[in-house]
């Protein structure tokens, strides 16, 4: 009985994620330029009832990386892509980059519920980290 709280919030998870499921947003809409400050905001609040993006990315978390010097992890992780370029496309289609030792447990929807400005705002305080 223990088992099923966490076995529902698991599927719950999985159940979000989509393997190679294409961007509601194209990266050409989003602004390369983004707000910092509210780029913040975004990263440590709920978006449209998705979780938070700290709620997994923080020290402590087994679920996704800490995102602690991004920026410039972001620039070498994919050869051809920029740090900017990186970081939409890990937001919008998180299956597609996969850092080593973690599973697929993004949510692939935070494109349908970010605005192409929103995604920028996002990517901005990402690559400020």
């Amino acid at each position: 009985m223990r088992m099923i709280g966490p076995l529902l919030l698991l599927t719950v998870v999985l159940t979000a994620c989509v393997g190679d499921a294409p961007s509601s947003i194209a990266y050409a809409d989003v602004p390369l330029v983004g707000d910092v400050s509210r780029g913040e905001v975004l990263y440590n609040e709920p978006i449209n009832g998705i979780a938070s993006c700290l709620s997994c990315h923080q020290p402590g978390a087994v679920a996704a990386p800490v995102l602690d010097g991004y920026a410039a992890l972001a620039a070498e992780r994919v050869a051809g892509e920029s740090a900017h370029e990186y970081t939409f496309y890990a937001i919008a289609e998180p299956a597609r980059h996969i850092v080593e030792g973690y599973g697929n447990v993004m949510p692939n929807t935070y494109d349908e519920a970010l605005s192409p400005q929103e995604m920028a705002d996002l990517i901005a305080y990402l690559l400020s980290l």
